[in-house]
């Protein structure tokens, strides 16, 4: 058994395919483009819609701000300084009560995610530039 196995090894001769070796080349490269183009789209679109979003949300916190009295309590801080300095502790507790928190949570998220995809779609053009320059492809 092992002497059939030596000869056979012996009479098949590895043969080096170069046409193999740049279709696996080309084969990778498509595939880093592709996916750095819908990673590109992707947060466009990401982008886009949050930036879209910040809209309304944003029409939502300052209606908010408004019901919630938070303006006439930063009305209070800037117009009186000595009776801000007297009752502080009191004013930041009132502030604080008054400040609609969903609303901000949505608003800072909003632009914490646009922000992020911002980033990303940078990320993306630069390695997309890269992989042009790396791979020796325009």
């Amino acid at each position: 058994m092992q002497d059939k196995i030596t000869r056979l090894f012996q009479k098949a001769k590895y043969e080096e395919n170069s046409i193999l070796a740049q279709d696996v080349w080309n084969a990778i490269v498509v595939r880093d483009k592709r996916n750095t183009k819908i990673k590109l789209w992707a947060f466009t679109l990401l982008g886009s819609t949050s930036f879209v979003g910040l809209v309304p949300v944003f029409k939502i916190l300052l209606n908010d701000l408004t019901q919630s009295g938070f303006y006439e309590y930063v009305s209070l801080v800037f117009s009186d300084t000595g009776l801000m300095l007297s009752y502080w502790k009191e004013l930041s507790f009132s502030l604080a009560e008054s400040l609609p928190i969903m609303s901000t949570i949505f608003t800072l998220s909003l632009i914490f995610i646009f922000f992020l995809s911002i980033k990303y779609v940078v990320k993306q053009i630069i390695n997309n530039n890269h992989i042009g320059k790396t791979y020796g492809i325009a």
